[in-house]
């Protein structure tokens, strides 16, 4: 007889797995020429992080938890009454390549670099997606990258702090506070969670982890 994971268990699992996914899209984005992307578009960049992010994963010497995880690039999302090539896009899916369901992790990405980028980042292209139950509906937890290509991570990361407090009642915020991770790894340490109720009935809560990575 199997145990069956308690609640506690499957949060631990849930944040390992987020973390994970996180790393992962750290040490790409380290191995990239970042500056070359300054202007580039979103889906150039996140294509390349994608491309980069699988070649570490395929190498031979890649670390053991690795092995289990995937990641693909704008891979099309199943939601109701959308069929076909009018399904929604994601930009990032990660899948724990298990026996049985897999656990995914979703992100989307948005460019930083004019003034109304926080609007973008939280509107119905952006954060709201995970909100209104079109992206990640069965997950507890979900990404939002931001390319930070004017000037610097800690500046954005002041605006996005400002622009989710003028959109607590928009973004169904569960706590008033643009809180730190609490990981201590170089990279990580800037990561933020916010938490969200969802617009659909029926929709658990949805935790929002929030990661900048730098392209000037």
């Amino acid at each position: 007889m199997v145990d069956t994971p308690s609640e506690q268990q499957r949060s631990t699992y849930r944040l390992a797995f987020v973390r994970n996914c996180l790393t992962l899209v750290l040490r790409a984005h380290s191995s990239m020429n970042t500056h070359s992307f300054a202007a580039a578009e979103e889906p150039h960049i996140t294509g390349e992080l994608v491309k980069t992010g699988k070649i570490l994963l395929e190498d031979p010497d890649a670390e053991p938890w690795m092995d289990h995880l995937d990641v693909l690039d704008d891979p099309p999302q199943n939601v109701p009454d959308q069929f076909g090539k009018q399904r929604p896009r994601i930009d990032i899916e990660f899948v724990t390549v298990v026996r049985g369901k897999r656990p995914r992790f979703l992100i989307e990405a948005k460019r930083l670099y004019r003034s109304d980028s926080v609007s973008q980042y939280y509107g119905t292209g952006g954060l709201l997606m995970f909100v209104n139950g079109q992206y990640g509906a069965e997950w507890p937890s979900a990404g939002m990258l931001g390319y930070v290509q004017t000037t610097n991570c800690g500046e954005w990361l002041v605006r996005l702090a400002a622009g989710l407090a003028d959109r607590q009642t928009e973004m169904l915020l569960v706590n008033k506070d643009w809180e730190p991770v609490g990981w201590s790894d170089e990279g990580l340490k800037t990561v933020r969670v916010s938490g969200h109720r969802r617009t659909l009935q029926g929709l658990d809560e949805i935790k929002i982890f929030h990661l900048l990575l730098d392209f000037t």
